[in-house]
């Protein structure tokens, strides 16, 4: 936790960000990866074999993009830069460590956006409708969406929680789901879509309760899914395993 706070106060970062909770959600999960490695193992897995799937689908190779590179534990970078003239990673925020990373690769561009077009606002006080026209860099032979559906509208519903009430903000929380799904479809290459689907809380193989990770929204059909055993006891709780089941699909190609 000490060094947790330390990174956290250390780490560059625009100032309504830092408000918000987006880098103390970063650094909170690149230390929940290091104490549960062996159970995000296959998740990992999972998410770089389907990339490595829409690559192959891609007629052509010339730009890659991916949504949420976060922390680049479940996208295979260094074969992308291999196989593509420009891989563009996009994310509201990059921490030294993927800096340093990317630069390893000549074709490797970091790209500091927000894809919902809406933090700045929910900042200040609102509640906008989602109203990004095109997704940032959308224009390459691959698009990823890497884990970030379901957290694109997550710490802005958080801040909006002080001053909107509990409907008007769910309603938000599907609106940029949705929103991001149609952005997705827009772009003229090949999309890899990965994202929750749902939240189980577990004890064992037995599933205690679940939520909709998608507040009522609705994936592609097809695809495959998998577990992600993201919190392990005593993670959150002595109580129970928090696990996320998360589906995967190439919308075109």
């Amino acid at each position: 936790m000490i060094l947790e706070w330390l990174r956290h106060r250390l780490t560059p970062c625009p100032r309504h960000l830092r408000e918000m909770g987006y880098l103390r959600e970063i650094v909170a999960i690149d230390s929940r990866w290091r104490r549960h490695r062996a159970a995000w193992t296959m998740h990992l897995a999972e998410c770089k074999a389907l990339v490595r799937e829409a690559a192959d689908a891609c007629p052509h190779h010339r730009k890659a993009t991916v949504y949420g590179s976060g922390l680049l534990l479940d996208l295979p970078l260094a074969e992308l830069a291999k196989r593509f003239g420009e891989v563009v990673l996009v994310d509201i925020l990059h921490l030294p460590a993927v800096k340093r990373a990317a630069r390893a690769y000549p074709n490797v561009r970091l790209v500091e956006a927000d894809v919902t077009g809406l933090v700045a606002e929910v900042y200040a006080g609102g509640l906008p409708a989602p109203e990004l026209a095109a997704l940032p860099e959308g224009d390459g032979d691959l698009a990823v969406s890497l884990n970030i559906l379901t957290q694109l509208s997550l710490i802005p519903s958080w801040w909006a929680e002080r001053r909107h009430p509990p409907d008007k903000v769910e309603a938000f929380r599907r609106a940029v789901i949705e929103h991001h799904l149609a952005l997705l479809r827009a772009c003229p290459g090949t999309v890899c879509l990965i994202a929750e689907a749902e939240e189980l809380y577990c004890d064992g193989d037995n599933i205690l309760d679940r939520d909709d990770a998608l507040h009522g929204a609705h994936l592609p059909e097809g695809g495959r899914e998998w577990t992600w055993d993201i919190a392990p006891r005593p993670e959150l709780t002595p109580d129970y395993d928090f696990r996320l089941r998360v589906r995967g699909v190439i919308l075109k190609g």
